[in-house]
């Protein structure tokens, strides 16, 4: 993948198909619609022996390591997979080497406190607590005994209070893969949402017609789709800079923090409207969609420090118009 061409080359191509086999044979669907149940851990660690971790030591930065995780990512999100992944990849950064490899390995599990609340995703299950501090990343330590915390998207969640330490070196570059990984993931999953929408946009049938016959349906389905390839596109484009930015910490943070937005801002709106689409069956436990609204939301929140990326951008003079993005 280039700078002009933002297709995955042959070798992402096939780590991508690898993860979808991967989470089909695991059954994806499930640990998505049991998210709140004890970690999987089997499978977390069956992922990472398909390399999906691996592709973010540093050492692979210059050799298409962030594509590799993109491609990774979006593959995920298709199928709604659960588990911290900008966490792990931002650990994976910023650890020193040894635990650094534990994390690869998928032996140890990391938490991650995506912003100044005490919430942490997995954290009841985490060997390693992690703090993002604006644009820094911390190392953690419970003040006190966390407290389990059962969530709206499903997670399995731990709040605490945490004793932070100095800042951890590779912190901006940390954030920036953390950042392209969800933004990739999101992406993912509003394809997956988009397709089983429009399949039963054309067999549902009200008034004597399939509901993609009505305009006010198949418009809005069409600028999601929209919405949705330009932020894979933009995920696509951060992982490029940040394969080939070994210097330049600013455009490579803008370029991650961008596709954050857009990706968070068409999840978003994908969902209402797949919901709308659904009616009262999209928002059933049991229904079809559902599992992968609630994830996309669980994302955004795990990993969108917006406040932090809209100061980011407007830092670098890239714009900050005062509107959500």
């Amino acid at each position: 993948m280039s700078k002009l061409d933002l297709a995955y080359n042959e070798d992402q191509q096939s780590i991508g198909a690898a993860v979808r086999r991967f989470c089909t044979q695991v059954n994806s669907e499930a640990l998505a619609r049991n998210a709140h149940q004890p970690f999987p851990r089997a499978a977390w660690e069956q992922l990472a022996q398909l390399g999906a971790f691996a592709a973010a030591a540093p050492e692979q930065d210059d050799a298409g390591g962030a594509e590799e995780v993109c491609a990774i990512c979006e593959a995920l999100g298709e199928a709604a997979f659960p588990g911290p992944l900008s966490a792990t990849y931002i650990a994976i950064q910023t650890l020193p080497e040894d635990e650094a490899q534990q994390v690869i390995s998928g032996s140890t599990l990391v938490a991650l406190r995506a912003s100044r609340g005490n919430l942490l995703p997995y954290g009841p299950d985490a060997d390693i607590v992690l703090a993002r501090e604006g644009n820094t990343v911390r190392r953690a330590e419970l003040a006190a005994e966390m407290d389990v915390v059962e969530t709206l998207g499903g997670e399995y969640c731990g709040r605490a209070t945490l004793t932070l330490g100095e800042p951890l070196e590779n912190s901006a570059r940390a954030l920036a893969l953390g950042d392209l990984a969800a933004a990739a993931y999101l992406g993912g999953a509003l394809q997956t949402l988009l397709t089983v929408t429009t399949e039963h946009a054309a067999t549902r049938r009200q008034f004597g017609k399939t509901l993609g016959e009505f305009q006010a349906v198949t418009h809005p389905l069409a600028d999601c789709a929209l919405n949705a390839t330009a932020a894979l596109l933009l995920a696509r484009n951060a992982a490029c800079s940040f394969d080939s930015s070994a210097d330049d910490n600013a455009t490579l943070c803008a370029d991650a923090a961008a596709a954050l937005l857009s990706a968070a801002r068409a999840a978003r709106e994908g969902a209402f409207t797949c919901h709308q689409v659904f009616g009262a069956l999209g928002v059933t436990l049991e229904g079809p969609v559902f599992h992968f609204t609630r994830r996309i939301q669980q994302v955004i929140s795990m990993t969108q420090d917006n406040l932090h990326a809209r100061a980011l951008l407007a830092e670098l003079g890239l714009g900050d118009d005062g509107h959500d993005n």
